[in-house]
């Protein structure tokens, strides 16, 4: 059945003939012309609700001389009502100021937020907003940038979701499928167990600790470069990270990424090579960086790190490789000895996806992940 029409002695409802299903009202209005309502409604008792609030303002019209009373049409009602909305553009910025985050996240928010939401579709009422116009702008949108397009949109789908709970949207108009997903462009380069030894031997003595930790014990770069001595247990058995620095606006010292610190227990076959380490490069005094920067700064630039690792990587014919790279050597060899669980903690994720990319388990010991990453480390020596 196409459409299902309405027999009423005022105004007119019709089924549409699409897959919503939903109900249009319209009437004749004042003027003697056709009006429809400004949106459809999921239920036909809720276009005859509104016909009948629609007649009730025709009727006081007609026995008022008040002008506020004065009949417009519900085009002009709507669009008058879209002027005083509050835009997407002021709700999505009060919603990153409101929202529990790290001052990283909020500047890449609003970073994304001005440069590439705002332009195009800021100055909508967040009421208006729908699958059609969110369509439109993801298709124009960062095509040459998969990842950033992917978080963008993203961004939009959460600040739509909480518009959605105010009650301003009635459902999400981020509809597009696997448009959060994103195929990465660069895969890891993972180097072997014997690359890795060959590198830590090549790279300068002060540098040694910082390839090792990095690779085996799966530190960020912000979290290794942030170590300072007092994070280093007795026997350098367990290093705490609770601390990264970022260098996005400033040099700034906050929690993990993950927001949480924690505990890794350090393999013990470079145990040795972290206290010579201690005992050669760095100061006595309990904050002191265990990479300290070369010329002066707040930290060590990963470029000086990545000017010094690169002759290393090209002896051993791996010169693609990255110092994150480094932190997916860990997530690896992890995932052959330990579980779903076991990798996360290691590593620090928040979220089982993201050590998905090493494995598919569950469970948790520490002590045994880091002897077994040592046994991984002699047997191929």
């Amino acid at each position: 059945m196409a459409s299902t029409k309405g027999h009423r002695s005022w105004g007119h409802i019709r089924q549409l003939p699409n897959k919503s299903k939903r109900y249009q009202a319209s009437y004749i209005g004042r003027d003697m012309q056709r009006h429809n309502a400004p949106i459809t409604f999921s239920t036909k008792m809720e276009a005859e609700a509104w016909l009948a609030n629609e007649r009730k303002i025709i009727e006081r019209s007609f026995s008022s001389s008040d002008d506020d009373d004065r009949w417009t049409s519900p085009a002009e009602r709507a669009a008058l009502t879209s002027v005083v909305a509050e835009s997407l553009s002021d709700y999505a910025t009060r919603w990153i100021e409101q929202r529990n985050i790290k001052p990283r996240t909020r500047i890449h928010y609003t970073s994304i937020l001005e440069t590439h939401i705002a332009p195009k579709l800021g100055a909508i009422p967040i009421s208006s907003l729908t699958p059609a116009t969110v369509r439109t702008w993801h298709a124009a949108t960062l095509t040459d940038k998969p990842t950033l397009r992917s978080h963008a949109y993203q961004l939009l789908h959460a600040i739509c979701a909480t518009a959605v709970k105010d009650e301003l949207l009635e459902r999400n108009p981020c509809q597009i499928d696997g448009a959060t997903n994103v195929k990465r462009k660069i895969d890891p380069a993972i180097l072997e167990i014997d690359q890795l030894a060959r590198v830590s031997q090549l790279i300068a003595p002060k540098y040694k600790a910082l390839v090792l930790i990095s690779a085996w014990c799966g530190l960020r770069y912000g979290e290794v470069t942030e170590l300072r001595r007092s994070d280093i247990g007795q026997g350098c058995e367990v290093i705490s990270v609770g601390r990264a620095v970022t260098h996005r606006s400033g040099c700034r010292i906050d929690t993990p990424k993950s927001g949480k610190p924690r505990q890794v227990v350090v393999p013990p076959h470079i145990r040795e090579d972290v206290e010579h380490h201690l005992n050669s490069f760095v100061g006595p005094d309990d904050n002191a960086l265990l990479f300290a920067p070369v010329r002066g700064g707040c930290h060590l630039s990963d470029k000086v790190v990545r000017d010094a690792l690169s002759p290393a990587l090209v002896t051993v014919g791996r010169e693609g490789v990255r110092i994150h790279d480094l932190r997916h050597f860990a997530g690896t060899q992890v995932a052959r000895v330990g579980n779903l669980v076991e990798t996360m903690n290691h590593l620090g994720h928040s979220t089982v996806a993201a050590s998905l990319r090493y494995q598919h388990q569950v469970s948790g010991r520490d002590v045994e992940i880091a002897a077994a990453l040592s046994a991984l480390a002699t047997s191929t020596a």
